[in-house]
């Protein structure tokens, strides 16, 4: 019968182990994230994940990066191009579409969610990485979007990256709500979403 340690290589092994820990830190975080229990869901001895990490923080420095290349990413490159590109007739109709789907995805993903809130404000690291692999690229594009409805006179012209702030504020603030802080309250995500939409238009129509 074959034991915990009857890993089917090594490089099987640490994937494994990478697993676990996502797993783990998106319950505990980062510094809560208990080596024991990484070896438990891994089906390793605890010993297993130092023969591979000889320390804790090396084990969550190789998890940082394909952390963010591999799993948010992903998450925050999924559909966004399709949005972007699709010229919707009113500003409000691209917000709409947006939120929605920020939403489906976010919810799909909420252990995700829930490292990248607990850690980016901790570690430095991880912004760089965040912003390296998914800020570089996500942001310009948003800012064309913004451009294109200021050049139609329906968004104010103020700077377009204070626009953006005002935005993801707004949506990200009732992502964050619904899924991480109040997530067994009985939100009505489109009476919700259409409330902030029309708060946000309404601020920033032109004079």
């Amino acid at each position: 019968m074959a034991t915990r340690e009857d890993d089917p290589g090594p490089v099987r092994g640490v994937e494994r182990i990478v697993r676990a820990a996502i797993e783990v830190i998106a319950e505990r975080g980062f510094r809560g994230a208990a080596t024991s229990e990484i070896a438990r869901r891994a089906g390793v001895a605890e010993g297993t994940i130092f023969r591979h990490f000889k320390t804790k923080q090396l084990l969550l420095d190789h998890i940082l990066e394909p952390f963010v290349e591999r799993v948010l990413a992903p998450i925050a490159f999924r559909d966004l191009h399709r949005l972007i590109d699709t010229d919707y007739p009113d500003f409000a109709d691209f917000l709409r579409e947006f939120a929605r789907n920020r939403l489906a995805v976010a919810r799909e993903h909420v252990p995700a969610l829930r490292i990248f809130l607990q850690e980016v404000p901790l570690s430095p690291e991880l912004r760089t990485m965040v912003f390296r692999h998914i800020g570089r690229h996500v942001v310009p594009e948003l800012l064309a979007v913004i451009r294109k409805y200021q050049a139609r006179g329906q968004i104010r012209s103020d700077p377009p990256e204070t626009v953006l702030r005002l935005l993801m504020s707004a949506l990200g603030g009732y992502i964050i709500t619904r899924l991480a802080i109040l997530p067994d309250y009985p939100w009505d995500d489109d009476r919700e979403i259409e409330l902030t939409i029309g708060a946000m238009t309404r601020g920033l129509r032109p004079d």
